[in-house]
Order: structure tokens, then C-alpha cells, then sequence
């Protein structure tokens, strides 16, 4: 007789990117990179779910600019009245049947999958079941324990940089963190110019701008 351990439950998480389509290329890629929660037959599968409506908006596109692709509220497009509109938060459905694991080996394996998840993209909720013929647990981001996880973009200690207090409380409550360090999911994410929103590489075959253009360079040559 095989022994069975059994995963089920949702989490709610918020990824990186400045629209919906690079939300979720960073969150399926962020998925593709975790570890496995494994059975003999088949592995735990995860079920991704965009929350319905939007939670955020911005007048221009995310090159700063504003276009005729931006859409009102009926859904059309418009120069004057469009909006970037974007959902921040999705459902993940985890789902698992997982055939001769134990209990024990089960939870490690998914502790490990989570706080990786929850290092690398924000995760808001957990409601987690796992379970076999003897024992269960139920996992919750009871006290904020897997958002405190989340790793900070490099941005982040920049754009805050005049706020001392806020600087100070983080270096008190989280000495260990090297805010300066990117995130694991920055390097999915285009380099913006220094002057503005533009993609830097686009901004060098389109503008002439001299400081720009000296740092692509630079990159380039690297590569000779």
C-alpha cells in the first residue's frame, strides 16, 4: 500500500512590472524557478488566478508616454480619456496529490518552495493544507512572516533615500538586508533611462542622448 500526502490551498501574491502582461511573465518565470514539491507520480501543480477588475492606473504607458493604445473606461481606445490600467494581486491554487511521501517530507518541501516565492514576489495571504493518513497542518502568513521575506528591489532604498526614518527603521528591524542588492526578478525587467521611463536599448536606437548612449556603449563593448 503506497502512502499519500496531500497539499491544497491558496496564495495571494503581488509580482513586480508595469503591466499586466509583464506581471505575469514574471510571476510564470518566478514559478518555472522554485523548487519542486515532489510525489513519485507526479509533483505538486500550481494554478495561477489574475484577481478580477484593477487595483491601480497611470495616465501614460509604461515608456511614460501618452498613446492612442491607452483605453477609457468603456474599454476603447483613447488618447484623452485612456488609462494603463493593472491588476497587482493574483491567486495561486496549489494542488497536490503525492504519492509515497511522508508528512514530514512533504512540509519541508513546501516551506522551502514558499519562502523562496515569498523572497523573490510579494506574497500577501497564505491558506495551506498538508495532510496525510495521520497528521495535518494548516500554513497561514500568520504575523506577516512570509511577506517579511520579500527582498526589496534595488530601486527601493533610492526612491527613499530622503526618508530617514523609513531608513532607520530598516536598518534596525533588518540589519541583514544589503538593500542595494537587486531582487531575483529585476534582471527580467528592462532598464530604464536615466531622464525617464524610456527603455534605455530603445532610447539608444531611437534618441540621441548623450549619457544614454555612452553607458549602452560601454555595455556593448564589454561584450567585444
Amino acid at each position: 500500500m503506497s502512502w499519500w500526502t496531500y497539499v491544497h490551498g491558496t496564495i495571494v501574491v503581488s509580482p513586480m512590472g508595469r503591466t499586466q502582461a509583464e506581471k505575469r511573465y514574471i510571476l510564470d518565470t518566478v514559478l518555472e524557478h522554485l523548487p519542486v514539491v515532489s510525489g513519485s507520480e507526479r509533483d505538486m501543480n500550481v494554478y495561477v488566478i489574475q484577481k478580477e477588475g484593477t487595483d491601480s492606473s497611470c495616465s501614460c504607458d509604461e515608456f511614460g508616454r501618452v498613446t492612442n493604445n491607452l483605453r477609457d473606461s468603456s474599454g476603447d481606445r483613447s488618447r484623452k480619456r485612456g488609462w494603463l490600467r493593472v491588476q497587482s494581486e493574483y491567486i495561486l491554487v496549489v494542488d497536490g496529490s503525492l504519492r509515497d511521501r511522508e508528512f514530514e517530507q512533504t512540509y519541508k518541501q513546501f516551506q522551502k518552495w514558499i519562502c523562496r516565492l515569498a523572497k523573490r514576489i510579494s506574497v500577501e495571504d497564505v491558506l495551506v493544507e498538508i495532510k496525510d493518513y495521520e497528521q495535518s497542518t494548516i500554513i497561514r502568513n500568520n504575523n506577516d512572516c512570509y511577506g517579511n521575506m520579500h527582498e526589496n528591489p534595488s530601486w527601493y532604498r533610492t526612491e527613499n533615500h530622503n526618508n530617514w526614518k523609513l531608513n532607520k527603521k530598516l536598518e534596525k528591524y533588518h540589519p541583514e538586508i544589503e538593500f542595494n542588492e537587486p531582487n531575483w526578478c529585476e534582471y527580467l525587467m528592462w532598464e530604464r533611462m536615466d531622464n525617464c521611463d524610456y527603455p534605455r536599448l530603445l532610447g539608444y536606437k531611437y534618441f540621441y542622448d548623450e549619457l544614454n548612449d555612452k553607458k549602452v556603449e560601454e555595455w556593448i563593448n564589454k561584450g567585444e
